[in-house]
């Protein structure tokens, strides 16, 4: 095992590198020798995690058939088969990425909510296969692009959260150091933290050239968010799960009959479905012609309907949130507070006049925690976990482990303890007051911003810009009650379209290339 944690330590440590050299300026390094070696670095970072992952056994027994001369030649020959196959189809990407960038920018669209459960770990889990293959293709297209000539070196520009990033990625991916679940630990790095901050690279860099690339991205997540929300109606009126048998038997004895559609966990198909509520909006807000309004408007309604079945409260506050802030773009901050200062108190209070369920949980801290299904439980114990290593953590991935020997095996028993489900707590106790800072800076930092980005260009990519912050909020408001904040693509993904937008303003607008010549 020894030599298992220093190959994942090895790992880390290439991949925290090659982050750094991908978002930070270095002295005396053009920024594509600069990108290139970072790229590198931090695959073969990944690479070295990834093969940590190997189970034991299986390592032991290809090892013991390799000591026989047929079965080191039955090894090699499908080791080989396996990597002309991978390169084959990165190839085959990576050319159709090249000659139709809109069409990868629709692939990826269409990849960002497919999760496939995979054995890992000693469990399954439920991970982004296709997107990691059709990011991989984007990647490979542009550095191969660059390599020829089609892209210059000022299609490779920086944005204002480039050394945020690295900070906070950098430094979760050190932790490894230190943690105490390495396995764990290199889960989390291989399948999130190192390709999603590549992944945003990407999505920036291949924006200026694929046409109408925000409509492209809008329109598939609204008509797919539609077609999930179509499946959870049909779940909910068959009774029919699939995906998850625990879900499955929690509704024989709930209340609430919960639906999952293409998801896991109801959660996550209820924060797929804000997204595609507040886009649906924004879009509306862009286009308000009759046609636009009633589509909108249609999908919108079918879109409330899956959300309201899936009953996640915390994707309905993601949407209320979402709508306050494109509220307040359009029609000013006087009136958006006043009327949801209305609306708030009117529905709060017939609301809690009219169901003692309600008021009782809003006075009894017992009933709250029932109703939170034992959020307040796992929050609380992320604060213990972290008094035990308050400065730097307990590392990546340690969470549940850590959670798991400070709880009785009653307590265990109730919660879910994979997550706090707060990203903030969670954050805290896995790295330390460093890491929370961190974090914070990151979150500030993607807030400002694309909120200073949205006041230039004109007023569609103002707008646009404004609406996407209006997604990202959302999902951070989602991630309070839920986590997986810098886990979900989506987030990179909106996070990269708006500074794209932004970037692609700035060049066109005269005035702002003066300001930052000046």
């Amino acid at each position: 095992m020894t030599g298992i944690h220093l190959t994942r330590d090895v790992g880390a440590i290439l991949g925290a590198a090659g982050i750094i050299a991908l978002f930070v300026p270095l002295p005396r390094m053009q920024p594509t020798v600069r990108r290139g070696l970072g790229l590198a670095v931090a695959a073969a970072g990944w690479i070295v995690l990834a093969c940590s992952l190997v189970p034991a056994s299986t390592a032991h027994r290809l090892a013991h058939r390799a000591h026989t001369v047929v079965g080191a030649a039955e090894i090699a020959i499908g080791a080989i088969m396996v990597l002309v196959l991978v390169l084959i189809v990165l190839g085959a990407g990576t050319w159709a990425t090249m000659r139709w960038p809109r069409i990868w920018l629709i692939a990826l669209a269409v990849a960002l909510p497919l999760r496939i459960p995979v054995p890992i770990g000693g469990a399954s889990r439920n991970l982004l296969l296709p997107l990691y293959l059709i990011g991989a293709c984007g990647v490979l297209g542009f550095v191969w692009g660059r390599l020829r000539g089609r892209f210059s070196a000022d299609d490779e520009p920086g944005t204002l959260l480039d050394i945020p990033i690295a900070a906070f990625v950098a430094f979760t991916l050190v932790s490894v150091l230190w943690t105490i679940d390495t396995k764990d630990a290199a889960i989390q790095i291989v399948f999130f933290y190192l390709p999603f901050p590549v992944l945003f690279l990407a999505v920036v860099a291949w924006w200026p050239f694929i046409g109408k690339a925000l409509p492209t991205l809008a329109g598939v997540t609204i008509v797919l968010a539609t077609a999930i929300s179509i499946l959870a109606l049909v779940q909910y009126e068959t009774q029919w799960i699939f995906w998850n048998a625990k879900l499955q038997q929690d509704d024989i004895y709930s209340q609430f009959f919960r639906v999952n559609g293409i998801f896991y966990d109801p959660n996550i198909m209820g924060r797929y479905l804000a997204i595609g509520i507040l886009a649906a909006l924004a879009w509306i807000w862009i286009r308000p012609d009759t046609r636009t309004l009633v589509v909108g408007a249609a999908v919108v309604v079918v879109m409330s309907g899956g959300l309201l079945v899936s009953f996640s409260r915390s994707s309905c506050l993601a949407v209320m949130v979402g709508v306050v802030l494109l509220a307040w773009r359009a029609f000013g901050a006087k009136r958006t507070l006043a009327v949801g200062g209305i609306a708030f108190v009117v529905l709060a209070g017939g609301a809690i006049a009219s169901s003692h369920n309600i008021r009782h949980a809003l006075t009894s801290t017992h009933r709250a925690s029932t109703v939170s299904e034992g959020r307040f439980g796992l929050m609380r114990g992320g604060i213990r976990i972290w008094k035990i290593e308050p400065v730097a953590g307990s590392g990546v991935g340690s969470f549940q482990t850590r959670f798991t020997a400070t709880e009785s095996a009653n307590q265990i028993a109730h919660k879910q303890v994979s997550i706090s489900h707060n990203a903030p707590i969670t954050v805290l106790a896995e790295l330390g007051v460093i890491g929370a800072a961190l974090f914070v800076w990151l979150c500030v930092a993607t807030w400002i911003g694309i909120a200073r980005g949205s006041r230039h260009g004109t007023g569609d990519q103002r707008w646009a810009q404004w609406g996407l912050l209006a997604i990202v909020t959302g999902i951070f408001v989602h991630s309070q009650l839920y986590a997986d904040l810098f886990e979900d693509p989506m987030l990179w993904m909106a996070m990269a379209a708006a500074l794209a937008i932004g970037l692609l303003a700035q060049r066109t607008d005269p005035a702002s290339t003066d300001r930052r010549s000046a």
